[in-house]
């Protein structure tokens, strides 16, 4: 029985199918961002670092792709370094982070077989490493890369060196503005931290059956540097105590000196007053002293005018045509008559 073409063509069809998904899975790809392993059976046959065009053999070859960019970690919350205690008994908290890439893709493969397992290496030899460190110096090496004298001053600059009734904390004193020698400084200890954690990663903590994992470190760093919470709080309550002292202080001083003030503009002003009042009468009595002198002048100059004018008065109400009196020759009131001389009537010639 011959076939039909339909069945032939049928034939050719799923033929066809077979050699594009054989030839398919035969190739792979590799672009600039990635690293490719080809595992048979789970085992590492070779490993490819060129982007490019590549084959395999199908069904029995697969291909593990790996990032060639640097990886950076950065710590989560619950990774934070707390409680880590200084040199100098300063227990403090560090969130860190740290750039990693893959070295060697055959050897990741084998020992770290992914990235997750890798950045969990990371994670821990970088904790490690700084903890380590860390604890082996005093908090201001950690903090400070030299020892040039701090700019801030909390307004201490302007308080008496020695004054017997400063209220002020003498511990928090000392430890505001306090200077300290820097020998290492923050720099050189990231350096050291940073060695450690290449040694530790590269090649294990050192020991003789050390495997290398295919990863490097590039870089490492901290983020933040704090006291931990109970120090904070507690930290932060003696500052405050320290500088409402140094407040209050500012505050008794200006109440004292707005006193001084006040009585000196008191004094001030009583001296002018008094002084004020004592001119016044002086010069109100050389006033009245002249006006007493002009008044003087005055009816010296014009007294026998107003006698004579008051006394013709006198007489021009008292001596009317109905009036009489009886009066002496020697009556002040009929002085000036006696004194006037009856001037005789001319005679007709």
């Amino acid at each position: 029985m011959s076939n039909s073409p339909n069945t032939t063509g049928a034939k050719f069809l799923i033929i066809g199918l077979v050699a594009i998904i054989l030839c398919y899975s035969c190739i792979f790809t590799v672009n600039e961002r990635e690293l490719a392993v080809v595992l048979q059976f789970g085992k590492v046959v070779k490993s490819v670092e060129d982007p490019g065009l590549y084959f395999k053999i199908p069904l029995m070859q697969e291909v593990r792709r790996l990032p060639r960019t640097r990886q950076f970690w950065k710590n989560s919350p619950n990774d934070i370094l707390v409680d880590l205690p200084t040199k100098d008994g300063k227990k403090i908290e560090i969130s860190i982070w740290a750039i990693w890439r893959i070295n060697d893709a055959e050897q990741f493969v084998k020992v770290m077989r992914t990235v997750d397992n890798a950045e969990q290496q990371v994670r821990q030899r970088v904790r490690a490493g700084i903890r380590d460190v860390i604890t082996s110096y005093n908090l201001s090496e950690v903090v400070r890369s030299t020892d040039r004298e701090l700019t801030y001053s909390f307004g201490l600059e302007d308080l008496p060196e020695d004054d017997e009734n400063a209220e002020l904390p003498s511990a928090d004193l000392s430890q505001v503005g306090e200077q300290a020698t820097i020998r290492i400084g923050r720099e050189k200890i990231m350096e050291e931290i940073r060695r450690r954690i290449e040694t530790q990663i590269a090649a294990g903590d050192g020991e003789d059956n050390a495997t290398d994992r295919g990863i490097e470190l590039v870089d490492v760093g901290i983020s933040n540097i704090g006291f931990v919470e109970s120090v904070r709080r507690a930290a932060f309550e003696r500052l405050r105590a320290f500088m409402e002292a140094i407040a209050a202080r500012y505050r008794n001083e200006g109440e004292q000196r707005k006193q001084e003030i006040i009585n000196e503009a008191n004094a001030e002003a009583e001296k002018i007053r008094g002084e004020g009042e004592e001119q016044s009468k002086r010069i109100r009595g050389e006033v009245e002293a002249e006006i007493i002198e002009s008044y003087a002048s005055a009816i010296k100059a014009t007294g026998d005018f107003y006698n004579f004018q008051r006394t013709l008065e006198v007489y021009e109400k008292a001596l009317g045509s109905e009036t009489r009196m009886i009066l002496t020759t020697d009556s002040d009131l009929l002085r000036m008559l006696k004194q006037v001389e009856v001037q005789a009537a001319p005679k007709d010639e």
